[in-house]
This record gives C-alpha cells, structure tokens and sequence, in this order.
C-alpha cells in the first residue's frame, strides 16, 4: 500500500471532517425545524450582506490611495448595493440565489466526495462505499435544487435539511473511523524503527 497516497487521502484532516460534520448536522437541524423563518433570515442575511459589502468597496478607493483598480472597485460596489436593495424587496428571488448558492456547494462536495471514494476504493479502504453514497446523494441533490430555486420553496429547505443531516452523519462517521484506523497503524510503525 502507498503510504504517500494514503497521507494525501488523509490530508483533509480528519478533524476538518468532523468539522464539516457538526455544521452541516446543526445546519439540517435548523432547516427540518425552522423553514419558513430560515428562508426568511438567511435572504435577509444575504441582502445586507451585499450592502455591506457594497458600502465598502465604493469608499475603499477613497481609503486606499494606492488601489489600481478603484473605478471597477467601486463599479462592484456600486453594483452589490443595487444587488442588496433589489433581493430585500424581492424576498424570493433572494430565496432562489441562496439555493443556487447551495446547490453549487453541495455539487462541489458531491465530486470530491466520490473522487475520495475512488482513491479509497484503489487502496482497498472499506468506508470508500459511504463516500460513493454521499458524493452521488451531493450531485442528485444539487441537480434537483438547481431545477427547481423557488418552487415549493418550502420543500427545498426540508429536503436540504434531511440532506445536510444525513451528509453529515456521514461524513461525522467517515471522520471517527479514519481517525481511529490511522492512530492504530501509528504505534506499529515505531515498534518498527525500534526493531531496527
């Protein structure tokens, strides 16, 4: 076995893994039990956070003397603000950039989720199924959410719940058993050196 390619399969650390676990569970959570209000205050969210970042990129250049580029800085600027404005008065359409948004990170996830699994599967790891089941689950359910931003809107937010909790279930169980299996093989390398 590579012991190379095993280090850059584990490199994404197991701990970031977990990481990526707990908030994708607390975020399914929060979606199953509170749709309705979520959308609400994550559109909400998202608007005035182009505000916010729009105020800043049209006074950045009059801060920054040096910023070669300060008519596009504050042409985006200028931009994000109308952007901001335009999603506070249509609530839906802030709804359907959000999803968008999701459904690009969740196909991001879903291919690099089964790139895992087929690098696990040529090092003969026994958990590469589950990144099959997660990396295909993350593109299927992107596919769907990208064809359908703000029918049954409602749905939508159910439905990225249950996906966030199952992914993260997942991807939490995929962090505890890799971890285990690499502080198992750590003791028998040193006996190894002390041999010799």
């Amino acid at each position: 076995m590579n012991e190379l390619s095993i280090k850059i399969i584990k490199k994404p650390s197991y701990s970031s893994m977990l990481l990526r676990s707990i908030v994708n569970i607390i975020f399914g959570i929060i979606l199953l039990f509170f749709p309705g209000l979520t959308l609400w205050v994550l559109s909400i969210a998202l608007s005035v956070n182009l505000l916010i970042v729009g105020l800043f990129m049209v006074f950045e250049p009059a801060i920054d003397k040096t910023n070669k580029h300060a008519f596009l800085t504050a042409l985006f600027g200028v931009l994000s603000i109308f952007l901001g404005i335009y999603l506070l008065t249509r609530p839906l359409a802030g709804v359907a950039v959000l999803t968008i948004i999701f459904a690009a990170w969740a196909l991001m996830f879903g291919i690099i989720d089964l790139i895992l699994g087929f690098k696990l599967t040529e090092l003969k790891q026994s958990q590469s199924w589950l990144f099959y089941i997660a990396g295909a689950l993350s593109i299927v359910f992107a596919i769907f959410i990208l064809f359908n931003p703000i029918q049954g809107s409602l749905t939508i937010v159910w439905a990225i719940g249950l996906y966030s909790l199952v992914v993260g279930i997942i991807t939490g169980y995929n962090a505890i058993i890799g971890s285990k299996t690499k502080s198992k093989k750590v003791p028998k390398k040193s006996k190894k050196k002390g041999k010799k």
